[in-house]
């Protein structure tokens, strides 16, 4: 996973936003971790060091559990679940007894 990782910028400070882009991981995911492990990383708030960003991408491997796996934590632009499971799942279904009805003709 982290020969995939995008490289950390020269910057002393960095957002939320960009900690969780550079470690390959969600905000929601990261709040999961931090409070499952009781562990805070960084200043609080929105303000993480380059040293939080390395922290962070070297424990990447216990991210993992906080991951769903369908979606891969992903959210749109308004910060919404980009695809919901259930809602595929169902659409779906529906493709399949399409198919099924025209196959049957």
């Amino acid at each position: 996973m982290a020969n995939n990782l995008k490289p950390i910028p020269a910057k002393r400070y960095f957002s939320l936003d960009e900690l969780c882009r550079l470690a390959d991981i969600s905000p929601a995911q990261f709040e999961a971790w931090q409070h499952e492990n009781g562990v805070v990383v960084g200043y609080g708030g929105d303000r993480y060091t380059r040293q939080d960003v390395l922290k962070v991408r070297q424990l990447s491997q216990t991210f993992s559990p906080y991951i769903n796996p369908f979606t891969r934590n992903q959210t749109d632009a308004n910060g919404n679940p980009a695809i919901d499971a259930d809602e595929v799942r169902s659409q779906l279904q529906d493709v399949l007894k399409n198919i099924e009805n025209t196959l049957a003709k």
